[in-house]
């Protein structure tokens, strides 16, 4: 399954399991990680991915990083999306603590 697949079957398995406002906070965490993924995604897989060439990756590039890939490499992404990617990000969401 691509990237975008899962996510997509994630957030309807989750749907049915948490309340309407917890939803929306997992929505937003999924939306921005899944941006964080096309924006970063590529340059991560070449400094990672030995098999392929630098050609190869050109046409690759073309496409969404979500869409044409698995969620191989989204562990390597987990670190950067909390420290930088969020970090830049933080205005955009706002998360409730529950008391």
């Amino acid at each position: 399954m691509q990237v975008d697949e899962i996510f997509a079957f994630y957030l309807y398995d989750i749907s049915k399991k948490v309340n309407d406002q917890f939803y929306k906070t997992v929505l937003a965490f999924v939306i921005f990680f899944r941006e964080c993924l096309n924006e970063i995604g590529w340059r991560k897989r070449k400094e990672n991915d030995t098999e392929l060439k630098v050609e190869d990756f050109i046409e690759l590039e073309k496409s969404p990083f979500c869409d044409v890939n698995s969620a191989e490499h989204a562990p390597e992404i987990c670190n950067e999306f909390v420290t930088v990617y969020m970090e830049k990000h933080k205005g955009k969401i706002e998360i409730i603590k529950c008391e």
